[in-house]
């Protein structure tokens, strides 16, 4: 039954936690070739992936109320034929907004047809006291269970999604001001400010290069410790990925806006899944 059918794991991971997020999902469906592909580096967005009708994509990104700033890359470099889709979104137990709505539409217009979406909780990536043990056993059971009942109603010739992602609102005043712009412009792109992204490298830095190779946007020059802000995203990857925690967030507006966030964010929230 399963011959010629191939499960792809694409994902947009700065910090980690989206892939594995995605990888565990994929833990769920048993008999399938996988293959991954990281779309984290500019060089693996330059490519060209096409899938087939043959083919599952388990898609997964992160999101700060939409799907992050690369969202318009992602998308442009995959192809597809009529492919399977099964969408994730990660967020740091806050809120996801409309981030699946996008990825739902984003993937109808690459040719995927939508048979399962989940929104999962993982570690915050600015403030990682945030959702620290995230995801934890009892979601990843319920990944597993996910991806097992995805490939189940795609097995059954089911690829439609009979009930559609809503957005996620958040308990956080200044975060509902976010989600209801976006809702109101879901096409606008978003940026943070320059001033959001300030940050520094210590002395601590060996120089090793582990920022340099998960940078998104290769906005780090490691010889001379500077960042290209221009260029950057505020991921917080090269923050959360440096094996000698050199490199920090040295901005204010950030500290503030994380300080107010973290106080929202106490209430343990739960997956959503959409089939």
């Amino acid at each position: 039954m399963n011959e010629g059918k191939k499960l792809h794991l694409v994902y947009f991971s700065p910090s980690g936690s989206t892939e594995k997020i995605v990888k565990c999902i994929a833990s769920g469906i048993e008999g399938l070739e996988v293959e991954k592909h990281d779309l984290l580096t500019s060089y693996s967005r330059r490519k060209n992936y096409t899938f087939g009708k043959n083919d599952i994509v388990i898609f997964g990104s992160m999101t700060a109320g939409k799907l992050f700033t690369l969202s318009d890359e992602l998308f442009a470099c995959l192809h597809a034929d009529n492919t399977p889709f099964i969408g994730v979104v990660t967020f740091g137990n806050g809120y996801y907004g409309i981030a699946l709505n996008e990825m739902q539409r984003r993937a109808q217009g690459q040719g995927f047809r939508v048979a399962a979406m989940g929104a999962f909780i993982a570690r915050h990536s600015m403030d990682t006291s945030i959702a620290e043990e995230r995801p934890d056993s009892h979601d990843k059971e319920i990944m597993r269970d996910f991806g097992r009942k995805a490939y189940e109603k795609i097995q059954r010739g089911d690829y439609e999604l009979h009930e559609q992602p809503k957005t996620n609102w958040s308990s956080w005043e200044m975060g509902n001001k976010v989600i209801a712009y976006r809702e109101e412009h879901p096409d606008e792109p978003y940026a943070l400010p320059t001033s959001c992204k300030a940050k520094e490298i210590s002395d601590d830095c060996i120089k090793c290069g582990a920022c340099v190779q998960r940078c998104p946007v290769d906005a780090i020059d490691i010889i001379a410790k500077t960042f290209d802000l221009d260029k950057c995203i505020g991921c917080w990857g090269c923050i959360n990925r440096c094996p000698r925690r050199a490199i920090k967030s040295t901005s204010k507006e950030v500290a503030d806006i994380m300080s107010s966030f973290g106080q929202a964010a106490t209430k343990r929230l739960e997956p959503e899944i959409f089939f």
